[in-house]
């Protein structure tokens, strides 16, 4: 101790002499990354503790050139976790991040940046999409090898797809690739991106998305999808996707669908081969007329298809739907019979459930990035924050012997975030954390969903809305009304007496 302390005096009044004592001067590069080591171990960034393992460590290294390249208070690794901690606490603002590192910093001595958050903020502008995506790749892989056999239907594992809207900040730029719906006036309503989304129906993980205008319909885009899925697996949608061409897509790759038949499309139960009582075998025809899809790839498709029709009787108080069609390749009868088809469509609910995880519980409803460029990252960012919590969920269900869905992710992300006071302050102190990450695992596995068959859920609001009224017009051209009686109504004209 008493040779420690002369070190650090005579280092202090005779700087020039310390590689006489021991360790050298530092060079500056070396007292660069010593400051982005401390800013990447601060208080955001402890989850790189929990999830650092899943992600590998290439896509967070820095660049070869241009941005990133150099050692900062922000670099590539520490804005990816800060950036990944923000989408995790919804509503963080780029301020709160900024304001979390210079804490960190005053606590431990070291020098406060500035308290602008341009310089964040520039830093998530030059994250790379494509590492972006490669970490959502890997993420999702580590997730698929996380699959039980005991939790695939018939052996099959099944992916849902389905579609979303996003809101989008009323910007030049984001109004001109994502414009807001056709019936808003233009300066009364927000840009909305539709997003097409496939998941795990097992473990909930988000695969992948196609991002388009609201304007399109969702049908032609499921063939862009569709490489996500392997020879074998099913595939699980609404009857917005059902149509000849989708099907006869999952057909020519191997792929089993089950989808809800389109409305447009009638049913004779005298045409095809019997099956059972409301199920038969059909032969559908290519339609004449295309427009949704390129013509190089209808003709390619087959002059015919043949598929299973089944409906399904609901007779459940307060259901809206009572009875439903169902199309299906899976046209084998005795191995998978017409009950344990409905069940599986039953399932696809989940869908609406994993996007309300990501919408409504992290706070996706509405992003909040100005260009259409840090839309997408935005948008990669809150599926990998999504993933890593499913990550967490496959986990606790392994261990503790649960299905995935029976674990609450509200409650999952709730927990994380009050756990990683406790990840931060034991971050280097191995075993300490891997006792804490069996109690976060433990309690994650303790908050389940409970089960409650032929629940009947009303679809309405009880909250009332607040008695302002509705912007009709641009804010430059709108006059509101003084009288509250008048609330939602058009103020009176001005009279000229």
């Amino acid at each position: 101790m008493y040779k420690h302390l002369c070190v650090k005096q005579i280092q202090r009044f005779l700087p020039g002499f310390n590689h006489v004592l021991g360790r050298g001067p530092k060079s500056a590069l070396a007292q660069a990354r010593a400051k982005a080591d401390a800013a990447c171990g601060s208080s955001l960034s402890e989850l790189s503790s929990l999830f650092g393992r899943f992600i590998p460590d290439w896509l967070l290294d820095r660049a070869d050139r241009k941005d990133h390249s150099r050692e900062r208070t922000f670099s590539s690794r520490s804005t990816f976790w800060a950036f990944l901690s923000q989408v995790l606490s919804p509503k963080t603002s780029c301020r709160e991040v900024v304001r979390k590192v210079q804490s960190f910093c005053s606590q431990h001595g070291l020098r406060v940046p500035g308290s602008d958050n341009s310089a964040y903020c520039q830093a998530r502008s030059k994250l790379e999409g494509e590492r972006l995506e490669g970490i959502h790749e890997a993420v999702c892989e580590q997730l698929s090898s996380r699959v039980q056999r005991d939790w695939l239907w018939h052996g099959h594992s099944v992916r849902v797809v389905d579609g979303t809207g996003i809101v989008l900040p009323d910007t030049k730029e984001n109004q001109a690739i994502y414009p807001q719906p056709a019936e808003q006036r233009r300066g009364c309503g927000f840009p909305v991106m539709q997003v097409v989304a496939c998941f795990c129906l097992h473990s909930g993980a988000l695969l992948g998305w196609i991002c388009t205008k609201l304007t399109k319909h969702e049908s032609p885009l499921l063939a862009q999808l569709l490489p996500l899925l392997q020879a074998g697996q099913v595939l699980l949608t609404d009857r917005g996707f059902s149509s000849f061409s989708n099907l006869a897509f999952c057909l020519h790759s191997g792929i089993e669908a089950v989808m809800r038949l389109h409305q447009a499309r009638k049913v004779d139960l005298r045409c095809g081969k019997q099956l059972g009582k409301e199920d038969r075998l059909v032969v559908w025809k290519r339609p004449q007329n295309q427009t949704s899809i390129p013509d190089e790839d209808w003709r390619q498709l087959p002059p015919s298809i043949t598929v299973r029709v089944l409906c399904v009787r609901i007779p459940v108080r307060g259901f809206r739907v009572k009875k439903l069609w169902i199309v299906t390749t899976l046209t084998d009868p005795k191995r998978y019979p017409k009950e344990d088809i409905a069940q599986l469509y039953w399932r696809r609910w989940h869908a609406e459930l994993f996007l309300r995880d990501i919408k409504t519980t992290m706070g996706m409803e509405e992003l909040r990035c100005k260009s259409p460029a840090m839309v997408h990252k935005e948008l990669c960012m809150f599926a990998i924050a999504y993933n890593l919590l499913r990550l967490l969920i496959s986990q606790s269900a392994t261990l503790y012997h649960y299905q995935p869905h029976q674990i609450s992710f509200k409650a999952a992300a709730d927990t994380l975030r009050q756990y990683r006071h406790a990840i931060r302050a034991c971050r280097n102190k191995p075993r300490k954390l891997q006792h804490i990450l069996t109690h976060l695992l433990q309690i994650i596995a303790q908050e389940r969903v409970a089960d409650r068959p032929n629940r009947e859920e009303p679809r309405v609001v009880k909250r009332r809305p607040k008695g302002y009224q509705r912007m009709t017009q641009p804010r430059s051209l709108m006059r509101v009304s003084l009288s509250r009686r008048n609330k939602g109504k058009k103020p009176p004209a001005p009279s000229l007496t």
